[in-house]
């Protein structure tokens, strides 16, 4: 692995237990035990995600930073007006007119659920899309349905007809015949 520092286990951290992880999700960017990583698998939205060893991960260069570069204060906080974490005392020297101040857990994670939206959004288009060509499909097969009830019964009131002639032809017959034979 590249980076020095472990990779903890994303699911369990949020969870309040620090475990070590096993595997990467480059889908979800988070590391996975080999408990949760299992879980992953087998539910249905994350059961097609790409993952690998831990020990092939390799941060991304300039990923992101935790610490602030002048107090050594973890980045708790984002500034709007900047558009920069923030720790606390930067946000005290720094950014103490600055309105609009956030915690940096909530930008994020404000950003993953419009990111969340987006797929949502192009989902529900998709799905929009393929709704309307089966209730175009079943129209077409109500029409062409319409159609064929009409031919059917068409053919067989021609069927019937038929039918009739020849047993009226064969009545007729009949008692041609039987006039015949009585006389």
């Amino acid at each position: 692995m590249a980076s020095s520092k472990p990779v903890s286990c994303g699911p369990c951290q949020r969870g309040k237990v620090n475990t070590k992880a096993d595997i990467w999700c480059r889908n979800c960017e988070e590391g996975l035990c080999s408990t949760c990583s299992g879980q992953h698998k087998r539910f249905k939205p994350t059961g097609d995600h790409k993952t690998i060893d831990i020990r092939s991960f390799k941060p991304r260069i300039g990923s992101f930073k935790t610490e602030c570069d002048k107090h050594n204060q973890h980045l708790n906080f984002y500034c709007p007006l900047h558009l920069i974490p923030c720790c606390e005392e930067c946000i005290s020297t720094h950014h103490s007119k600055c309105s609009g101040i956030k915690s940096l857990a909530s930008v994020v994670e404000e950003a993953k659920i419009e990111q969340s939206k987006t797929s949502v959004e192009k989902d529900i288009i998709a799905i929009l899309l393929l709704l309307n060509k089966m209730a175009n499909e079943k129209l077409r097969n109500i029409i062409k349905g319409d159609q064929q009830i009409k031919s059917i019964t068409d053919s067989i009131s021609k069927i019937r007809k038929k039918i009739n002639q020849h047993l009226d032809h064969l009545e007729v017959k009949l008692y041609k015949e039987a006039d015949t034979v009585w006389s």
